[in-house]
């Protein structure tokens, strides 16, 4: 186990790092929408290190290099300058180390110096402020650390005569451009944060609206399919009594009839009830082994129906898909093919076809949503689905992993 010490060693190595190494995508937390009004500020920053390299190189160190030459050697400084709005972290590394070298470039003052004269912070503070300002995470911990390291060498290892008790005084000072530009950091990814937690709740309140929506049609349509259901069950199991004296096979499909009608309403109120209350259906949800009853129910209904079934064991949202896609699959065949001869295989692995033959009747038109919904169910658990016409029928096969 790593000891804090080791830790702490570690997050200072890794700070200094991400502070003197560019990496892609380190300015993301700078990058803002382009505004008119903040195109002219790199001008302007640029235009001020110029100003003050030239009020420097006239005015404090014509005394010790020819003025040109020392506008040349500030020249850098402004530059980075120039670059601080767009690019912060470049622009200080720029300017901290062109800063360090101008210590060992330019003659030393006469006198007993500052840690930094007051040209060095003219010029370095905005860079301090802007690079701690744009510096993501820990990396603000590595520009301080760096700028502290730099004002070390600029007290101690300089040829300008500077007194040891500067180095607190300017530490002490290097302490507020960097400690404004860090409250700045933080004020702005906060800012941002809030902006897209209030962006997701946007969302999730439109897609509730959305759920809501669906949740009154589904509650519509139920009252408009429920009134004809129930009307087809009442009907088919009062005709005995109402027609008088029918055949027995009447009988029996009038009773199934009645039977699927009322087995539908079900199925319904509890789709219904779980859009009202937003959970999960409680009851069990059919699976493989309810594939044969539903098949005794289509051939006891008048479909002629063969069917071979493998008993293999798949989890229960799988022998779901499984149950529904046989079951849209017979309803397909009975409205696009009425009277034709139906086989369903299901065999390891798991494969499941539907094949039927051409129909004795006309076929009626669907809403086109059945395959489409198929192919859906069988590539949520990662399978395919493939079906189209043959040459003396239709064929539907879906492949779902076990």
């Amino acid at each position: 186990m790593t000891t804090v010490g080791e830790r702490a060693v570690r997050l200072l190595g890794d700070s200094i790092r991400a502070a003197v190494w560019p990496t892609r995508g380190e300015d993301a937390r700078w990058s803002r929408p382009h505004s008119r009004l903040l195109r002219p500020v790199p001008v302007l920053t640029g235009l001020y290190g110029v100003i003050v390299a030239i009020a420097v190189s006239g005015a404090v160190l014509n005394e010790r290099m020819t003025g040109g030459l020392a506008f040349l050697a500030l020249l850098p400084m402004a530059g980075a300058l120039a670059l601080a709005p767009r690019r912060p972290l470049d622009a200080w590394r720029i300017g901290t180390a062109w800063l360090v070298v101008l210590a060992f470039l330019l003659p030393p003052p006469p006198a007993p110096a500052p840690g930094l004269e007051v040209w060095g912070w003219l010029l370095w503070t905005p860079l301090l402020l802007l690079g701690a300002w744009g510096a993501p995470g820990r990396t603000t911990l590595g520009v301080a650390v760096v700028s502290g390291l730099a004002v070390v060498v600029l007290v101690v290892a300089t040829p300008a005569d500077v007194p040891l008790s500067e180095l607190g005084l300017t530490l002490s000072a290097l302490a507020f451009p960097l400690g404004a530009g860090a409250a700045l950091g933080a004020r702005w990814d906060t800012r941002r944060a809030l902006e897209v937690e209030r962006r997701e709740l946007a969302a999730a309140q439109a897609e509730r609206g959305a759920l809501a929506e669906r949740a009154r049609i589904a509650r519509e349509m139920h009252d408009v399919v429920a009134h004809h259901m129930s009307m087809i069950a009442v009907r088919c199991e009062t005709a005995p009594y109402r027609l008088g004296r029918l055949p027995a096979p009447a009988r029996a499909e009038l009773a199934e009839v009645a039977t699927a009608a009322r087995e539908a309403l079900r199925e319904m109120q509890g789709l219904l009830g779980v859009l009202r209350t937003g959970e999960t259906e409680r009851t069990p949800q059919p699976g493989l082994a309810d594939i044969e009853p539903l098949l005794v129910e289509a051939r006891a209904a008048g479909v002629e129906l063969t069917w071979e079934i493998v008993e293999v064991e798949v989890p229960a949202p799988v022998g779901l898909t499984a149950f529904r896609i046989v079951a849209q699959g017979l309803a397909n065949a009975r409205q696009h093919a009425p009277g034709a001869p139906v086989h369903v295989a299901i065999t390891d692995g798991l494969v499941v076809e539907i094949v039927n033959g051409r129909g004795t009747g006309p076929g009626t038109p669907g809403g086109g949503t059945g395959i489409p919904s198929m192919r859906e169910r069988a590539e949520v658990h990662g399978g395919t689905l493939d079906a189209g016409p043959t040459a003396d029928g239709f064929r539907l096969r879906a492949e779902l992993p076990r």
